[in-house]
């Protein structure tokens, strides 16, 4: 009896499993195809309308949410093709090669993002092979299908696959263009450039900015390559002279407005279609696509075979073909709105940029958290400690309007009157030391004879101290001076966390290494139980010299001369790490709404260039000056 209730019940949970899962299979098998392509295009639309978020943002959830759309679009579209050819017979079946081809038209992509890393750029080939085989697929299921039913339905899948076609191999080229042909240019004379007096008078600054960033943008892209600084500024200032353009700029905040704008179009040229677009042959595919989707469009509305299919599945072509219009127009106006547009109209005599949010992490934040001590334990002995530290102790600020112009200031001030003595990428503290004569005095150990690491630690921790103990409350004069000095010391302090924009051999984790750890560091307590701490060791540990620091910044007293030495310092190192970053970590960089560090890059780089216009004379124009150099960009 026993054995009887048990075999029955196990048949009835078998049946109850099995009709479950019959269930699921039968709509897949009778719906599965509809599903895809309706999710296709829901995927497009995301794609279209966030792709080009990222520019400004580093939010992980944004990041993540366009990492799965940008793989899911991608896939679900080959999936369904190659399900298309295989299956049997499927529900609507006359609809089904029509549907194919917008899975085509899908996998060509929005032109808001194009690839989500750099390295989706080296995989241009595969792309390539894809495109034969969706093409061969499509093209088999249009003969599978379609060919037996009316010249209407089988005209509009006829001119659906091609737009497929033109808009994936377009995808192709950019992926290609922008993988190994970004630098181009300096295996060529660029395009000349025209500067028209009469059409710049009639621009205001945000326009004029916008169009001399694609005038300058060689000198931005020169930046990011393996040439040499003397070879890269020679051949521009060669180039702008040989081609009588201006270069109005002084070092001022149109200066740091126009590098923003160059990054906004780097940005353009690794991640989205813009390389391919803005050609003629990028127009013409522009204009066949719309006006394809829209004859489609009216031959299926004209088809007199829609009555033998389901009402769903007319619904979801005309859903497709409206889609599809949608995202083609928006793809016109986007085009002909772009920067790169008008700079294209002006060049043939045709007559804002973003805050960006920098990260922010001190090392006195993980040394006092405010957290749970069982927290902190799990933490210290479990993988999750890297992490933790990252993400626990750090967030995020604004860059603001009087944190660029101290920064730019202070940068133009070591670039001019301390440039016979000091560079601005290589000084690491020591030219705002020697300006107030401290360099050879007591803080001498503080920057000579050090590690990039152990500079920014020991400069944070004695900045947090001096900072934060027994500040003055009446110092107006220096409260602009103080804010931009706790961000530029976090921001560093963030980056070293995120090694991969400094200069090699930076360790990833600082904070607890043992040249940072060594002195038994009391967790757990408030800030100025630290400092005190700190203060009253005497040992020459790494930690302990970042207490010595802060004595001697405390014995100089807390005023304006100070902070400005104090921030001099941090401004030169930042600086140090923009110049000394690998290149391909800004380009990747740009991906994920840009680094502070980037734009400082650029900034040195364009107060350098302008600075040598004014005194340049040019020598007599080799035509093969450019060819040359393409010699020295074979390791881009």
């Amino acid at each position: 009896m026993f054995l009887c209730s048990c075999t029955l019940f196990s048949g009835r949970e078998s049946m109850a499993g099995g009709g479950g899962g019959g269930l699921v299979v039968r709509v897949w098998k009778e719906w599965g195809i509809q599903i895809l392509v309706v999710t296709s295009f829901l995927l497009q639309l995301v794609l279209l309308i966030f792709g080009g978020f990222r520019r400004r943002s580093s939010s992980a959830v944004l990041m993540a949410f366009l990492w799965l759309s940008y793989l899911m679009a991608d896939n679900i579209a080959v999936y369904a093709l190659g399900h298309m050819t295989l299956e049997s017979r499927p529900r609507d079946a006359g609809l089904v090669a029509f549907w194919a081809t917008f899975f085509l038209l899908h996998l060509g992509g929005q032109d808001t993002i194009t690839a989500f890393s750099m390295e989706d750029n080296q995989l241009w080939r595969r792309h390539l092979l894809t495109l034969v085989v969706q093409a061969s697929g499509a093209g088999y299921a249009l003969h599978r299908y379609t060919i037996p039913g009316t010249w209407t339905l089988v005209s509009a899948t006829i001119v659906m696959f091609i737009v497929g076609f033109l808009k994936y191999g377009e995808r192709v080229c950019a992926l290609q263009r922008g993988n190994n042909d970004t630098f181009d240019y300096l295996r060529s004379p660029p395009n000349k450039v025209s500067d028209r007096p009469k059409s710049r008078a009639k621009m205001n600054k945000e326009e004029l900015i916008l169009l001399d960033s694609h005038r300058m943008f060689h000198f931005c892209k020169a930046a990011f390559s393996s040439v040499s600084r003397q070879t890269r500024f020679e051949n521009m200032l060669l180039f702008y002279f040989s081609n009588k353009v201006e270069l109005p700029y002084k070092c001022d905040m149109d200066m740091y407005d126009l590098v923003e704008a160059e990054i906004s179009l780097l940005y353009d040229v690794f991640y989205t279609k813009a390389q391919v677009i803005h050609t003629w042959l990028g127009y013409l595919i522009r204009a066949i696509s719309l006006l394809g989707t829209v004859i489609a469009f009216l031959l299926f509305l004209l088809d007199d075979s829609k009555g033998a299919y389901s009402r769903v599945g007319v619904s979801i072509s005309y859903l497709l073909l409206a889609g599809a219009i949608i995202l083609e127009t928006a793809s016109v106006f986007r085009a002909v709105g772009s920067t790169w547009t008008c700079e294209y109209l002006h060049r043939q005599g045709w007559d804002r940029t973003n805050a960006i949010i920098i990260g922010q992490h001190n090392v006195l934040d993980y040394y006092c958290p405010e957290e749970a001590k069982l927290t902190r334990m799990i933490n210290k002995v479990t993988l999750l400690k890297e992490w933790w530290i990252k993400v626990g102790f750090s967030g995020n600020t604004k860059i603001t309007v009087e944190l660029k112009q101290l920064v730019l200031a202070r940068i133009l001030r070591t670039m001019t009157d301390d440039s016979s003595t000091w560079s601005i990428w290589d000084s690491q503290g020591r030219a705002a030391l020697a300006e107030y004569g401290l360099l050879e005095n007591s803080f001498c150990f503080s920057v000579e004879g050090r590690s990039f690491t152990d500079i920014i630690h020991m400069w944070q921790v004695a900045t947090d101290i001096y900072l934060n103990l027994n500040t003055p409350a009446d110092m107006e004069d220096g409260k602009q001076l103080l804010a931009a000095i706790n961000v530029l010391s976090n921001y560093m302090g963030f980056l070293m966390l995120h090694p991969s924009l400094l200069p090699t051999g930076i360790p990833l984790d600082p904070a607890v290494s043992n040249s940072v750890t060594n002195g038994d560091i009391i967790y757990g307590i408030s800030r100025k139980e630290l400092a005190v701490q700190l203060l009253s060791r005497r040992d020459r540990s790494t930690t302990n010299l970042s207490g010595h620091l802060a004595r001697e910044l405390l014995q100089k007293g807390y005023d304006l001369p100070m902070l400005q030495v104090i921030f001099g310092v941090w401004v030169e190192l930042l600086c140090y790490a923009a110049h000394h970053s690998n290149h391909i970590s800004h380009c990747k960089q740009l991906g994920s709404g840009g680094e502070f560090l980037t734009v400082i890059r650029l900034v040195i780089d364009h107060t350098e260039l302008f600075h040598k216009y004014k005194n340049y004379t040019p020598p007599p124009i080799n035509p093969g000056h450019y060819v040359h150099m393409g010699e020295m960009m074979n390791d881009c």
